[in-house]
């Protein structure tokens, strides 16, 4: 499935601190205890997964699908994990966020949320996403970040 509507910016980071970047998502609070995992794929492209899918995630719809908000939360991750990889700082912060939910999304192991930047500049990050699998996607999203530090 090709999902990107706009072009990918490659990452600005080189692969030792992508490496680190990665590391330290991973190792974030929120990260884990969403059961996140983020990895840089393809030299422009974030892939978030559910390295473990917690019960209460679940429900969205009435269903075992996604909940909303978790999804959201993916994107947020992925839109921030974006940010990193173009920026030389520790802290990428939201400024921008606009989720639209096309389907249920049921967990699965091909299911992620892959976030590419479209355009950058010295303070913003202009990212696509998209949260799907090999068959379809379940939600899109754009979303502006920014660094700080």
């Amino acid at each position: 499935m090709n999902e990107r509507a706009a072009p990918a910016v490659p990452f600005r980071l080189q692969a030792e601190a992508l490496e680190r970047a990665q590391r330290l998502f991973n190792e974030r609070g929120e990260v884990r205890w969403f059961g996140f995992e983020g990895r840089f794929e393809e030299g422009a492209i974030v892939a978030i997964r559910f390295g473990e899918l917690h019960e209460g995630l679940q429900g969205g719809g009435g269903t075992q699908a996604i909940n909303g908000g978790v999804i959201a939360a993916g994107f947020d991750a992925a839109v921030v994990m974006t940010g990193l990889g173009h920026y030389e700082t520790d802290t990428i912060v939201t400024v921008d966020l606009s989720v639209q939910f096309l389907a249920l999304a049921k967990p699965g192991p091909e299911l992620a949320w892959r976030a590419w930047a479209t355009r950058t500049t010295r303070g913003l990050c202009f990212v696509q996403a998209v949260l799907g699998d090999a068959t379809a996607a379940y939600a899109s999203a754009t979303g502006v970040v920014k660094p700080l530090g």
